[in-house]
């Protein structure tokens, strides 16, 4: 059962565009520079992709896998230097999905990148906020202060349970006063781990088609949630979040934007907000607890 809590921190007007733009950014074969196991994950990627294309609102603007997958294209430059390209690359997309290997460090999500970036950077990691790295302490990822109104992480632990209390943080323009500025009005990911193979790649398509006659999280929730996986019989744990100036915006967003139903920006961050299934158990993490106590 998909349950749904929000919580406070210290009706929008809908938009149409035929001019949007869809991008994904991921590795399938990671190299000695920065290790990790190779897998044809872009063949999943590409459904979802190649879908959100077909529906007259959004043109496929740029399909990144292998080549620079350093932390130029995810990094906001006011926090993370040299050559942080965000602004031009990730948060330029209206709708974007990431890829690529992940895992839960400290109280936030950390994605393995494919190349260091040499003697200058020398970091096969990017890092989202949380409260010990958040604004100049090492957080490197801030999305939505240019373009990025939907970031979808097909990433494994990129919503787990225990970093969902810091996960606004990624919303953030991190170049203007803590509730400033433009920001993302939604991120999806899995507590735990999430599964690559043949057999999901319709999901990725489905999940895009469905998002523009149904909300982008009831989407998400309903073709992402997976049970039965691998040797443990392990579930697969979608997670759907926003934000909002308090708890009816929040929940609005949640429920009622699609990709054809665009709500304007956040004009702060006064609550946030989520879907999870309830006791879902992956590989990679326990089951899902709501830390919020709900």
């Amino acid at each position: 059962m998909a349950l749904v809590l929000g919580t406070a921190l210290v009706v929008p007007s809908t938009s149409h565009a035929t001019h949007l733009e869809a991008k994904m950014y991921g590795v399938d074969n990671w190299n000695l520079d920065c290790p990790g196991n190779s897998l044809n994950w872009s063949a999943q990627v590409d459904r979802w992709y190649d879908e959100i294309d077909d529906h007259g609102w959004y043109s496929r603007d740029g399909r990144f896998v292998d080549t620079a997958m350093d932390r130029d294209p995810f990094c906001d430059a006011t926090q993370a230097s040299p050559n942080c390209t965000d602004s031009s690359r990730l948060d330029d997309a209206d709708a974007a999905m990431i890829f690529m290997h992940g895992s839960d460090s400290g109280d936030h999500w950390r994605g393995a990148l494919r190349d260091s970036g040499g003697a200058t950077v020398n970091d096969c990691w990017i890092d989202a906020p949380d409260a010990s790295n958040d604004f100049g302490k090492g957080a490197e990822l801030y999305a939505g202060d240019t373009d990025l109104e939907f970031l979808h992480f097909s990433s494994c632990n990129s919503m787990d349970d225990d970093n969902l209390t810091n996960a606004w943080r990624l919303f953030r323009d991190p170049s203007a006063s803590t509730n400033a500025g433009l920001r993302l009005h939604q991120a999806d990911g899995f507590h735990g781990f999430m599964w690559i193979g043949s057999s999901l790649r319709s999901d990725y398509e489905d999940f895009a088609d469905d998002a523009f006659s149904v909300s982008i999280r009831e989407s998400w929730m309903d073709n992402m949630y997976r049970t039965n996986m691998g040797d443990n019989n392990a579930d697969q744990c979608p997670v759907a979040y926003a934000v909002g100036t308090n708890a009816a915006d929040c929940f609005n967003r949640l429920d009622n934007e699609r990709y054809n139903n665009i709500f304007s920006d956040p004009t702060s961050i006064g609550y946030y907000c989520y879907y999870f299934y309830d006791g879902c158990d992956p590989d990679g993490d326990g089951p899902f607890v709501d830390p919020n106590g709900n």
